[in-house]
């Protein structure tokens, strides 16, 4: 049933939760890099860069991530901000990720900045699209 929804699954566990807990910090990495690039991306703006220059420099250094090779070029840089997944279900995955974190017992010390930023940003702007972040950030 699985196979007729997606070509790129995988089986990573074997108790239940599992899935779970990985797409959570996955979408706390997702929501923590573009957060963090679109701070970066400002501080870059503000000191006279260019955008697009800025992508490319970081795209071929240690600065590398999901969104600046896929969510800054595809949704900021072009202005769509269309990418299909609200700041609402990123503020709550936040929120889960930080309480199963410490249910665990695991360390918590990035995530409740993570945290902050995203409830402040869907306070702002419900259920805008969560590359808004960047003009959020910006602005902010």
């Amino acid at each position: 049933m699985l196979a007729g929804l997606s070509d790129r699954r995988r089986r990573v566990g074997d108790r239940p939760g599992q899935a779970q807990a990985l797409k959570l910090a996955n979408n706390f990495l997702s929501a923590t890099a573009l957060a963090a690039t679109s701070e970066a991306v400002a501080f870059g703006q503000a000191a006279g860069l260019d955008m697009a220059v800025m992508l490319e420099v970081l795209n071929a250094s240690s600065g590398r991530s999901g969104a600046t090779a896929d969510k800054f070029p595809q949704e900021v840089l072009t202005g769509r901000y269309a990418s299909g997944f609200s700041n609402t279900l990123m503020a709550k995955d936040v929120g889960l990720y930080l309480r199963e974190t410490e249910a665990l017992g695991g360390a918590a010390a990035v995530a409740p900045v993570v945290q902050a930023v995203w409830e402040a940003f869907t306070a702002a702007e419900p259920d805008a699209d969560f590359t808004r972040v960047y003009p959020f950030t910006a602005g902010a």
